[in-house]
């Protein structure tokens, strides 16, 4: 029997679309790239928020068409969407009331549970390229933060026992993965990730190493000192501090402040100058007026991330920022969003400008229109940006190579092999 897989989401999803095609396999299934061929159709959905649970609703329907006209003949859910059914206190999901529309018990055959926590002896085929792998470390969270779904979605945290972990860098090493990136709902809340990191450095045939959802509150010296050290850990942190004022960092129950981030940045970069720090923001959040906004702005401008991302606020049933007085208006947090982009664009072109005539490792993915596309150690895939190679030699993806900048933008770089 052949099996499609979609997998919606972040990469936290996407281990767990790895281990579910590894479990199918290994029970006898045989995984198809064509929907048209399949005869399961199993849709591994997000329900982060509403844009997420929309995606999903669209792509269940345009899979349920298979069941139509295709040799499909069963249809699943699994991930996060089902267990944010269930959190729902009305009788009848918004999602479901959609499909019912369209023949919901015809449509839709059953619910895969998520696969949440594994160990390393569980089957898994790789989703991304051969040359990196996202290694999750825990699973769940207890941030609580007023605007998050995640703790009543995926539970209360988790964790994975190091030698686990290390084991399963070791099989990936061994298959060819060159970048590990260590993932969770907040991968610093991990108890021994100081010593998981160092001991995940001295695994041969692991050349980057990647930390992800590094929350702002829980990043401790040790594990700085280690990054600081280890050559082979990337001098990045994806660092998510969702805003900068005090007052919606407490509305937010971020449970640190400004002064905290300041002070928490200015040490990172003493301690590790060449970092490259990405973060998330987030705009139009309730009670954010213009003078909370201001402070967003200032701080973006203040702190210089390398790499920056945000998001309008999304309103959601079940979470106490959704009932909270001072929502904002759809038209203002479109705005605002579009202003931190223009602040953070100044910032990125201005920090971009400064690698020219620098010599920077590159990791090679693909070729296109006859030039290479890599990224640099301040480059997440999928999530940052990338630099475009010329070389008068062959390159292949997955090779690293050093490249002189010759050119940058505000997100691109630009270089030849050197």
């Amino acid at each position: 029997m052949k099996v499609y897989l979609i997998s919606l989401g972040c990469p936290k999803n996407l281990t767990d679309t790895e281990v579910l095609m590894g479990k199918l396999v290994a029970a006898g299934y045989e995984i198809t790239t064509k929907p048209a061929q399949a005869d399961m159709i199993i849709v591994n959905t997000c329900a982060f928020l509403k844009t997420a649970r929309d995606e999903a609703i669209q792509t269940i329907k345009k899979m349920a068409q298979w069941k139509k006209k295709g040799k499909c003949k069963q249809l699943f859910i699994a991930g996060c969407l089902p267990k944010w059914k269930k959190q729902d206190r009305f009788s009848l999901s918004p999602w479901e009331r959609e499909l019912e529309g369209e023949g919901f018990e015809t449509l839709v055959d059953g619910i895969v549970d998520s696969i949440g926590l594994f160990n390393y002896c569980t089957p898994r085929i790789k989703a991304t390229p051969p040359w990196y792998a996202y290694v999750k470390i825990a699973e769940g969270c207890n941030n609580y933060c007023s605007y998050c779904l995640i703790p009543s979605i995926r539970g209360k945290l988790k964790f994975r026992k190091v030698n686990d972990i290390l084991a399963e860098v070791k099989g990936l090493a061994k298959r060819g993965v060159k970048e590990i990136l260590y993932i969770a709902q907040d991968t610093t809340a991990y108890p021994k990730l100081a010593q998981l990191l160092s001991k995940t450095a001295k695994i041969d045939g692991v050349h980057w190493i990647r930390l992800l959802y590094t929350h702002p509150l829980h990043l401790t010296n040790q594990v700085l000192k280690v990054i600081a050290k280890e050559p082979k850990i990337v001098k990045y942190l994806d660092l998510p501090i969702q805003h900068a004022s005090d007052k919606i960092l407490r509305l937010m129950n971020r449970r640190y402040t400004r002064h905290f981030l300041e002070t928490l940045i200015t040490k990172i970069r003493r301690q590790i100058p060449k970092i490259a720090l990405r973060t998330t923001v987030i705009a139009g959040f309730p009670g954010e007026g213009e003078t909370e906004f201001r402070e967003l702005l200032d701080f973006i401008r203040w702190a210089k991330f390398d790499r920056l991302g945000c998001f309008a606020y999304q309103r959601e049933t079940g979470t106490p920022a959704g009932k909270m007085r001072g929502q904002v208006s759809a038209k203002v947090k479109i705005k605002r969003v579009q202003q931190v982009m223009g602040v953070q664009a100044r910032v990125a072109r201005e920090l971009n400008n400064k690698l020219i005539g620098q010599t920077l490792e590159i990791l090679i993915e693909k070729a296109a229109g006859g030039v290479y596309i890599g990224r640099s150690y301040m480059d997440a895939p999928e999530i940052d940006g990338q630099v475009l190679v010329n070389s008068k030699k062959s390159l292949s993806p997955g090779e690293f190579v050093k490249v002189r900048i010759k050119k940058a933008r505000a997100y691109d770089l630009f270089g030849s092999t050197a």
